[in-house]
């Protein structure tokens, strides 16, 4: 597959995560015989220095010629702006827990938070779609939670749309205090939670905090075509990188964006892998960023290998 991908950071403390996802990619391009254009951008802090503006039009211009879009801003000042000027229906942040970074009374937990950006019909109608579209790839439930007022018939008749388009997709329709309390008491089960805009901010705030230890969390905005921008964030521990934020993230681009799925999941498995051992501990001491995302990258490699044999050997 060839692929452009663009590359921002916002400032010389996102450098750190924008190298893991950049040699992330190099290793997936090369173990599986892709071709990543990868590009750079200035935005934020760099781009008002250089611009004086924290996002040029310049950079727009190259976002959209595109088919994916990886950023760190540490701050997450720029990204609301990014998000608009791409014209992106739905923002979701992921939020991951996983069983080995469990204490006694946590559970494993995989979950998207959406927040519809706007509700204007057409941006529901993309928003809508995109969300039915990450429940059926990610094989999970969607809750949404339905506005109030005069939106409230448009949203359920879009939700009824993409409900015919995607049987295998079940939609549980929850008010904003039912989500609350599914967050609380079992948000192993939520999936995909889509929310209006005044919700959402509630909500997203909400199960942040809930999962804030040990989670590991990024953000992204899609579109219904597949066009995405996705975010690693920084550590709540206020370490300024995360490589197991960056490589999920990067995961999620593989899977949402370019549509490698297998891709996709050898780099999840790579990272279940490095954390289960033992590498990433819950508070990160066990082995340095660079050293986690030498041994997720090894994987990597060696996964490409193994089903290039597997190829040549069915040839």
């Amino acid at each position: 597959m060839r692929a452009k991908i663009m590359l921002l950071s916002a400032s010389e403390r996102d450098e750190c995560n924008l190298q893991y996802a950049e040699k992330i990619l190099t290793d997936i391009s090369a173990a599986f015989n892709h071709t990543f254009l990868l590009y750079r951008e200035r935005i934020g802090e760099k781009s008002r220095a250089a611009c004086g503006e924290s996002l040029t039009d310049k950079a727009i211009a190259a976002c959209q010629d595109c088919q994916a879009v990886f950023v760190c801003d540490g701050r997450c000042g720029g990204i609301a702006e990014l998000y608009d000027a791409l014209d992106l229906p739905l923002s979701l942040r992921s939020l991951s827990v996983p069983e080995c970074l469990c204490g006694r009374n946590e559970v494993p937990v995989s979950l998207y938070i959406g927040t519809v950006l706007s509700l204007d019909e057409e941006t529901l109608r993309r928003a809508m779609r995109a969300s039915f579209l990450i429940a059926h790839d990610a094989d999970m439930r969607l809750c949404h939670v339905t506005p109030t007022g005069a939106s409230q018939e448009s949203w359920e008749a879009a939700v009824r749309v993409q409900e015919a388009q995607f049987p295998a997709v079940s939609a549980l329709k929850l008010t904003a205090p039912e989500a609350v309390t599914e967050l609380i008491l079992s948000p192993q089960r939520m999936g995909l939670l889509l929310c209006p805009p005044y919700a959402g901010s509630v909500l997203l705030a909400a199960g942040t905090a809930l999962c804030a230890h040990p989670a590991v969390a990024h953000d992204m905005a899609l579109d219904d075509e597949g066009m995405g921008v996705y975010a690693a964030l920084p550590r709540v521990d206020g370490r300024k990188s995360d490589p197991l934020s960056a490589a999920l993230a990067v995961a999620k681009l593989l899977r949402f964006s370019l549509r490698l799925q297998r891709e996709s999941a050898c780099l999840e498995a790579a990272v279940k892998n490095v954390v289960s051992s033992g590498w990433e501990s819950g508070d990160g001491s066990a082995v340095s960023g660079e050293g986690v995302m030498k041994l997720i990258c090894e994987q990597i490699t060696v996964a490409g290998e193994l089903m290039q044999r597997g190829a040549l050997g069915a040839g």
